[in-house]
C-alpha cells in the first residue's frame, strides 16, 4: 500500500530510529565504495566495463533474491520502466562516478557527492513534488555543506585533482543521483518489488555495457586480487544491498532524505583512508566531522518537528 505520508508538505518523512539505523548503514557500504571502486581504476581496470560488470553480477544476485522470496514478477511494461529508472538511478551514477574518479580521491568523489541531497529536492519540486524546507532545515543543509567543505580542505591530498574534467563527471554523477532518486520517489511511491530492483540494476549495467562499446574502451579488466575484491564488492555490497536500503529510504521517507547518505559517505571514506590506508587525521577533519554530524541532527530535528506541527505522528 502507498504511504499515505507520499507527498507531505515537509521537509521530508522523519526518519525514525529504523530509518537511522538504514541510513548508517548505507553509509557505510556507499561511503566506502569510493575508495574500493577507485583501487580496481588504479590497478587498470576499465571504468565502463567494470559498472557494466559490477551491476551485471549484482543482477544476477537481485534476481535469486527475487525468486527466492516469491513474489509475482510485474508486468514486462513496469519491468521495462524500473529499467529504464536503473539506467539514470544506477547507470548514469556509476558511470560518471567511476570515470571521474580515475581523477581524483575516493574522499574528493564523495564529497562532490554530498551536493545530492540538494539537488534532490530540487528536482522533486521541479517534478511538481511538495518536499518544502523549513528554515532550520536549510540551515542544517547549509551547515552540512561547510562541515564537507572542511573536510575537503583539512583531507591530506585532497586538493590533488588530475584533471577538471574528473570533478566535472562526479558532479555530473551527484546531479544522477539527486534527479534519479526522485523519479523513483514519484514513479514507484510504494517502492520498488525485488524483481524491479533487479531491473534497475540490470538498466545500469546495460549503460555500463553500452558506454563501454560506444566510446570503444579498453577491454582491460586484470584478475588480480584488488580487482576481484572490488568487483565483489561493488556487486554485492554496493549494487545488491546497498541499493536495496535505498529503495527502502526512498520510499519510507522521500528521496531528499534518503540522499542524506552522502553526508555520511566522506565520513566511511575517511575511516577507510585512517584504518586500511594508514592515513593520519587532522583536527580540521574532526571539525569537518562535528559539523557534518551536526547537521544530520539538526534536520533529523526539524522533520519531527514539522511533523508535529501538521498534527502527524513523530
Amino acid at each position: 500500500m502507498p504511504d499515505p505520508r507520499v507527498g507531505s508538505p515537509l521537509p521530508w518523512r522523519p526518519l525514525g530510529g529504523r530509518g537511522v539505523a538504514l541510513l548508517v548503514v548505507l553509509g557505510l557500504i556507499w561511503g566506502a565504495t569510493f575508495p574500493v571502486a577507485r583501487v580496481a581504476i588504479v590497478a587498470g581496470a576499465a571504468p565502463f566495463l567494470l559498472v557494466g560488470v559490477d551491476f551485471l553480477l549484482a543482477t544476477v544476485a537481485m534476481s535469486a533474491v527475487a525468486a527466492a522470496r516469491g513474489p509475482a514478477r510485474p508486468r514486462a511494461r513496469t519491468l521495462a520502466g524500473s529499467a529504464g529508472l536503473g539506467v539514470l538511478l544506477i547507470g548514469g551514477i556509476n558511470l560518471l562516478l567511476f570515470w571521474g574518479i580515475q581523477f581524483t580521491t575516493g574522499g574528493v568523489a564523495a564529497i562532490v557527492f554530498a551536493t545530492a541531497p540538494l539537488l534532490s529536492l530540487v528536482a522533486t519540486r521541479a517534478l511538481g513534488g511538495r518536499e518544502l524546507l523549513t528554515t532550520a532545515a536549510l540551515g542544517a543543509f547549509a551547515l552540512g555543506l561547510a562541515g564537507i567543505g572542511v573536510l575537503g580542505l583539512a583531507t591530506p591530498g585532497s586538493v590533488v585533482v588530475t584533471s577538471p574534467w574528473g570533478i566535472v563527471a562526479l558532479a555530473g554523477g551527484a546531479v544522477s543521483q539527486g534527479v534519479g532518486a526522485s523519479l523513483v520517489a514519484r514513479h514507484r511511491p510504494s517502492g520498488e518489488t525485488p524483481w524491479g530492483q533487479a531491473a534497475q540494476l540490470a538498466g545500469g549495467s546495460a549503460a555500463g555495457f553500452v558506454a563501454w562499446a560506444a566510446l570503444r574502451g579498453s577491454a582491460a579488466l586484470p584478475l588480480t586480487t584488488p580487482v576481484l575484491l572490488s568487483v565483489l564488492y561493488v556487486a554485492l555490497l554496493t549494487g545488491l544491498a546497498g541499493y536495496m536500503v535505498y529503495f527502502v529510504l526512498i520510499r519510507e521517507h522521500g528521496a531528499t532524505a534518503a540522499n542524506l547518505v552522502t553526508y555520511l559517505n566522506p565520513i566511511t571514506a575517511l575511516a577507510v583512508g585512517v584504518l586500511a590506508l594508514g592515513e593520519g587525521l587532522s583536527l580540521g577533519e574532526v571539525a569537518g566531522l562535528g559539523l557534518v554530524l551536526v547537521a544530520l541532527f539538526v534536520l533529523q530535528r526539524s522533520g519531527r518537528r514539522a511533523r508535529s506541527n501538521e498534527g502527524g505522528p513523530p
